[in-house]
């Protein structure tokens, strides 16, 4: 057995030795980082990793030491890639637009009366142009087609969680996040006038408007739950239906517009229930107080790839939001990550910190840096 004193002696000098070879690759990096700039080339190149970590570890003589080595030489390559990023130029374009076009035309899903266009004016003010479509897409289509200027659409829900068609539509449109808001969400049983809870049997909502009143609900278990395309169009279908057995759970604005009676107010299972909507745009806009980033990025899938994102985003001393998953349809358990933090594009700290995310993401996209709802 060594004695500890001695083994101590020569950790010390391997170390020495090591922070010698350390310095000579981080310059060779440096180099690297050079070339790829020149040649337009990303920082992380996958097919680049795996081959060096397969090439070092085959020069193993104790395979015992394997999986150690892997994350020896993993760790390594993180560093040299974020030392690589550090040295690329910031390239926030100067001419991104920070305020929004004069008396836009505003898209959202639903009919008058829907939680969606409370949003619209919430954001953009009372009595903004603004025109409901049936399905969360055709807002999407109708914004590709130069019909709107903008779309508002629901994003998360306080009681019910993310709204998943619109994470997957905004990537499927390469489209951008340039603001949200949040509206208070008053749930409503509401019926022809004249009808009393006991005679309906069936209820109509948007599937949220369900999911949100299901205490309500399962104390009412006579009563059918029917999804509909959005809230106001299912009170809508309420009073053209002319059938006092039906009823819908929509806002109390559609109860007005469309002549209910009002049967019981926040049938909603929480009273602090808001939904948060996203303001969407074919160009990026980044108002000048913007204090929210948003980006969606893939990783490599590999163990810890998730890790060091995330390790990649404390070292920035950066806030996280939210982060969310998404999966891709061509690939098996891989997936979309979306992330939210706290920052604004124009500073230079948040500039080099997507620069890092990029160098330990196979892809990766600003969504957008808007003001926090």
């Amino acid at each position: 057995m060594k004695d500890l004193k001695q083994c101590r002696i020569e950790i010390d000098e391997i170390d020495q030795q090591l922070m010698e070879l350390f310095e000579k690759r981080m310059s060779l990096s440096k180099s690297v980082v050079e070339y790829k700039i020149a040649n337009h080339l990303e920082i992380f190149q996958p097919e680049r990793e795996r081959e060096v970590i397969e090439k070092n570890l085959n020069r193993l003589e104790n395979e015992n030491l394997k999986e150690y080595a892997r994350c020896f030489i993993q760790e390594m390559m993180t560093v040299s890639k974020s030392y690589q990023s550090d040295l690329l130029p910031l390239e926030l374009d100067k001419n991104i637009k920070t305020e929004f076009k004069k008396d836009p035309l505003v898209g959202y899903q639903g009919i008058a009366g829907a939680f969606s266009q409370s949003a619209v004016e919430n954001f953009f003010g009372e009595g903004t142009r603004n025109i409901g479509y049936k399905d969360f897409e055709d807002v999407y289509v109708a914004l590709e087609n130069g019909e709107i200027d903008y779309g508002v659409l629901p994003i998360e829900n306080s009681l019910t969680g993310s709204i998943n068609d619109n994470y997957d539509l905004i990537r499927k449109y390469g489209f951008y996040i340039v603001g949200e808001t949040a509206v208070n969400v008053s749930q409503c049983l509401m019926a022809l006038p004249g009808t009393k809870i006991e005679d309906i049997r069936q209820v109509y909502s948007h599937p949220q408007g369900l999911a949100q009143s299901s205490e309500f609900l399962y104390q009412h278990r006579y009563i059918e739950q029917r999804p509909f395309q959005d809230t106001a169009m299912a009170a809508k279908y309420v009073k053209d239906s002319n059938n006092p057995t039906k009823a819908a759970i929509a806002s109390p604005l559609a109860c007005k517009l469309y002549g209910l009676e009002m049967l019981k107010e926040n049938v909603q299972n929480k009273k602090n229930n808001r939904t948060r909507f996203m303001v969407i745009s074919k160009e990026l806009i980044c108002p000048k107080e913007s204090d929210k980033v948003s980006v969606i990025f893939t990783l490599p899938h590999q163990v810890g790839a998730l890790d060091n994102m995330l390790q990649t985003i404390k070292q920035s001393q950066i806030n996280i939001d939210r982060i969310e998953s998404r999966p891709i349809e061509t690939q098996y358990w891989q997936y979309y990550f979306y992330i939210d933090f706290e920052g604004n594009m124009h500073e230079e700290r948040i500039q080099r910190a997507i620069n890092k995310m990029k160098a330990n993401s196979t892809t990766l996209k600003v969504l957008g840096n808007y003001k926090r709802a």
